[in-house]
This record gives C-alpha cells, sequence and structure tokens, in this order.
C-alpha cells in the first residue's frame, strides 16, 4: 500500500516536472490526444511537421501508452484529472493542435499563453449534428474537411455572432494516411459492426445488438465488433457480457487502437451513425450497412442547420443500405445483395470524393506548402 502511494506522489511530480519543462522549452507545436485510439488522426500532421522541425514538436497524452517513438518528437504523459486540467491552464507554446470538442465549454480550458488553438478532425463527418452547438467556436483555426465544413462553420459563425475563425482547406489528414496504411483484400470473410457512440440512453449497442450479432453468426459470416472508443471508457460492462456471451462463437472483439486490420478483413459493414462508414465506403470501396433504429443528433440547434445536408447522409443516400428491427431476420440476405449490388461503384466513388472533399492524396503537400509556414 505505501509502494502505491510512493509511487502515485513520485509520478504527480514528475507530471508536473515534466509540463513545467514544456513551459520553459514554449514549443512552437503541442499536439494533444486523449488517448493511443486518437494517434493516427494526428500522426501524418506530426510527421510532417517533425521533419521540418526536429525536435520542436512535443507530444502530449493522457494515455502512458500513447507514444511517438520512430519521429523527432518529445513524447509527455500527462493523466487525467487535475494534472490535464493544470497542463491547459499553464502551457505555454505557439500552436495546440486538438482533436478535443468544446474547447474552453469543458475542463479543457484555453489559456493566454498559447497563440493558435488548432483543431483537426478525426471523422469525415459533418461538423453540425453530432456534435454540440458550440463544439468549434473557441477554436482560432480549423482544418477543414471540404466544402461542407466551411459551410457549416461560417453557418454557425453567422447564428452566434461569432468572429470568423481562420478556415484552412487541409482535406482529411485520416483518408491519406489509410490510404498508406491499408491493402485491400480479396478475400475478406468478416463482418465489421463499429457502433456510434451516442449521449442517448438508447443506442445502438444495448438494443437488439445481441439479436443482430445472433443473425449474422447464424447466416455464417464471421463477426468483428469494434466498440467506439467513448465505449470504451463508458461501458464496459455491456461490452464485457458482449464478450462472454459470444466467446465460443465466430466473433472477434476488437479494441485496438487502429482500425486497418478491421477495415481490410471486413467484406461489408454494419453501425447506426459512426463516421467510420463514411471511411469504409468511399476507401474500402465496399458495402456499409446502416440500423435505421437510432439517431444522433447532440445539436440541440440541428434544426437551424437542415439546409445544409450533412456529409453523413450524403454518403448513406448516395451509397448506404438500410435496416430497422423489424428486418434483422433478413440480415443474411440483406448482405448479400448489398455486397453483390455495390460492385462496379468505383468510378462514382472517386468522383464523389473529388468532388466533396480537400485534396484527396495530398492533404500534407497542401498543409506543407501553403499552411506550415505561417503557423
Amino acid at each position: 500500500m505505501f509502494k502505491k502511494i510512493f509511487l502515485n506522489i513520485k509520478n504527480f511530480f514528475l507530471i508536473i516536472n515534466n509540463i513545467n519543462k514544456i513551459n520553459k522549452a514554449k514549443p512552437k507545436f503541442i499536439f494533444y490526444s486523449e488517448n493511443k485510439s486518437y494517434l493516427k488522426y494526428a500522426y501524418l500532421l506530426v510527421e510532417t511537421i517533425s521533419k521540418k522541425y526536429p525536435g520542436e514538436v512535443y507530444y502530449v497524452s493522457s494515455d502512458i501508452k500513447d507514444r511517438i517513438e520512430e519521429l523527432n518528437v518529445k513524447n509527455i504523459f500527462i493523466g487525467n484529472g487535475i494534472l490535464m486540467q493544470y497542463f491547459f491552464l499553464s502551457v505555454k507554446g505557439k500552436n495546440m493542435f486538438l482533436t478535443l470538442t468544446d474547447l474552453d465549454n469543458s475542463v479543457v480550458k484555453k489559456n493566454k499563453y498559447i497563440k493558435n488553438y488548432i483543431y483537426f478532425f478525426h471523422a469525415a463527418v459533418s461538423s453540425t449534428k453530432i456534435y454540440t452547438q458550440t463544439a468549434f467556436d473557441n477554436y482560432d483555426q480549423i482544418l477543414c474537411n471540404g466544402d461542407y465544413h466551411v459551410k457549416e462553420i461560417r453557418k454557425r459563425e453567422e447564428l452566434a455572432s461569432l468572429d470568423e475563425k481562420k478556415l484552412i482547406k487541409s482535406g482529411y489528414f485520416y483518408f491519406d494516411y489509410l490510404n498508406k496504411k491499408i491493402n485491400k483484400k480479396d478475400n475478406n470473410d468478416e463482418i465489421l459492426i463499429a457502433p456510434s457512440w451516442n449521449k442517448s440512453k438508447k443506442d445502438f449497442i444495448n438494443e437488439n445488438f445481441e439479436k443482430i450479432i445472433d443473425k449474422i453468426i447464424e447466416a455464417g459470416f464471421k463477426v468483428r465488433f469494434r466498440p467506439h472508443p467513448e465505449n470504451l471508457k463508458r461501458s464496459m460492462n455491456i461490452l464485457n457480457h458482449f464478450k462472454k456471451r459470444f466467446k465460443e462463437d465466430n466473433f472477434i472483439f476488437d479494441d485496438e487502437p487502429e482500425n486497418t486490420t478491421a477495415m481490410e478483413n471486413a467484406k461489408c459493414l454494419i453501425t447506426d451513425t459512426s463516421g467510420i462508414a463514411i471511411e469504409y465506403t468511399l476507401l474500402m470501396k465496399n458495402p456499409v450497412l446502416y440500423f435505421e433504429d437510432f439517431d444522433k443528433i447532440h445539436n440541440d440547434q440541428f434544426e437551424m442547420f437542415k439546409d445544409l445536408e450533412t456529409m453523413d447522409e450524403k454518403v448513406k443516400s448516395e451509397f448506404g443500405y438500410k435496416f430497422d428491427v423489424n428486418q434483422i431476420d433478413d440480415l443474411k440476405k440483406i448482405i448479400n445483395y448489398a455486397i453483390l449490388d455495390f460492385k462496379d461503384k468505383d468510378l462514382d466513388i472517386n468522383e464523389f470524393i473529388n468532388k466533396n472533399f480537400y485534396n484527396y492524396k495530398n492533404t500534407i503537400d497542401y498543409f506543407n506548402k501553403e499552411t506550415l509556414n505561417g503557423l
């Protein structure tokens, strides 16, 4: 017991010392990550900046396992709770990159010692529906995936009488990261199930979820279940129930930070509203089945944006296949139809990407030439 107390005290002061080192250095670039599952969204940015400014990039995480060893960056672990709050209140530097929403409206606060708070997206979804109305209000700059983000954010600024932020037409970095990592397979044999996380108590993983998995396994398919990172933090009891319930079946519980293996091995994805649907459809060029019994609206002013079709709905209406609770017994037929029907859609998908996303396969080149020198 005393040994544990001693180690906790030692770690506390070690983290304080690391934060103070950052504040003394006042680095030009600071990245903050909640946990290792978010590293993949930041990686190309960190890699590019660290090559141009070696040793000047600090990668700060609340997850002790979340580190970048192969690049010339300084890894700092700060934990959670009061130490994380102390970090954000005291940190000094020029540019801080985050993929956290509701900056300054939650425990994560801005301070006067950071010049630019820069947001980059960890999903290709729209900003108007699944995020709160204030999610992006307090950022100085936002790296936008496409015109849809620019239109949505400018409308929010107009409705709330906010000052205009600097919106950078970079594109979605994670698309390019996936293109470098993924090896498409012809013999993929799994059905990937990847729910979103919903603030509502009634959501995909606690309504009809077991029946859906049962029906897919009964149909002769192998199921890979990837829970959302928020469910891993908040809903471990029900997740452990699924692991125990299906441990003897053709079932894989996948909580790895990277999702490339899951996408490579899947012939079809089943979700409700998760952003992985966009990445999987457009990059893997395979079908997505949407369970229609749940919607995810975290913006209580979403009605004011109804004239702007969300990217989520665009992809679903253009390429998705829908089913509801009354069709669960027919899942084998629906899956087989979707796989057959989705063939030969490559040209349509490529056209959709080029029309809706900036700098596809060239996001880092654009950022390096048009943005990095000005930071």
